[in-house]
């Protein structure tokens, strides 16, 4: 979670740390629903601040900028997907093609059923303008470990497979990935945007299906 120079400055007592980590939350939930209904270039802190009823300095002290916000709510959305791999995969052993694959499809279904997993989504890939530093930030987080998104768990599982020879040594395991991370973002938005006709969990199985027989080494057991 990344803090406030403000914040930084001035460490609170454990009570007031979690009331003001309450507050954080309250207004992440905020800035998330106004940035869906009217957009996040149209939304400013005055709108934040009116919607929860405090000042618009209160939302300063935990977030000194929009971007900042934006990040906190990606941060966020990282940390439920940590969790939800944590919860499914308990060792690095664990870590293969088709127990992520599995995972993200239970993913998939979670975000297309709750609404306000769906919002953030499809704010995500449609709405939100990302700049290059916010990108760059983003990028970097990743890099540095301190988040691991669904990209690097299957990038992750395809080097586990390869160096325990369940995948070709010739793989390009960051292309495989690139494209099992594509799939899931296209059908799951397909699903949430009701473009998608058949059964979200049976197309993305049939998907990874194919990924994974077309990436097996001769030895390797041949479904998901």
């Amino acid at each position: 979670m990344r803090q406030s120079k403000l914040q930084k400055s001035f460490p609170m007592p454990r009570k007031v740390k979690e009331e003001a980590e309450k507050t954080r939350k309250r207004i992440l939930a905020s800035a998330l629903a106004l940035f869906t209904k009217q957009g996040y270039d149209r939304t400013t802190f005055t709108d934040i601040a009116a919607r929860l009823k405090m000042t618009k300095g209160a939302v300063y002290w935990h977030f000194p900028t929009k971007e900042a916000l934006l990040l906190a709510l990606v941060d966020a959305a990282l940390e439920k997907f940590q969790s939800d791999l944590s919860a499914a995969l308990s060792t690095e052993d664990d870590l293969t093609y088709p127990a992520v694959a599995k995972m993200m499809i239970a993913n998939a279904l979670e975000i297309a059923r709750d609404a306000k997993r769906a919002d953030f989504f499809r704010f995500m890939r449609s709405q939100v303008k990302w700049t290059e530093s916010s990108m760059t930030k983003v990028r970097e987080n990743l890099i540095n470990n301190e988040s691991f998104g669904p990209k690097q768990a299957f990038l992750r599982a395809l080097e586990n497979d390869k160096r325990a020879g369940r995948i070709r040594a010739d793989v390009n395991t960051d292309e495989v990935a690139s494209v099992s991370i594509a799939c899931w973002d296209g059908l799951v938005s397909a699903q949430i945007e009701k473009f998608l006709t058949c059964d979200l969990a049976s197309t993305l199985a049939h998907t990874y299906e194919a990924i994974w027989r077309g990436v097996q080494a001769e030895t390797a057991a041949k479904t998901i």
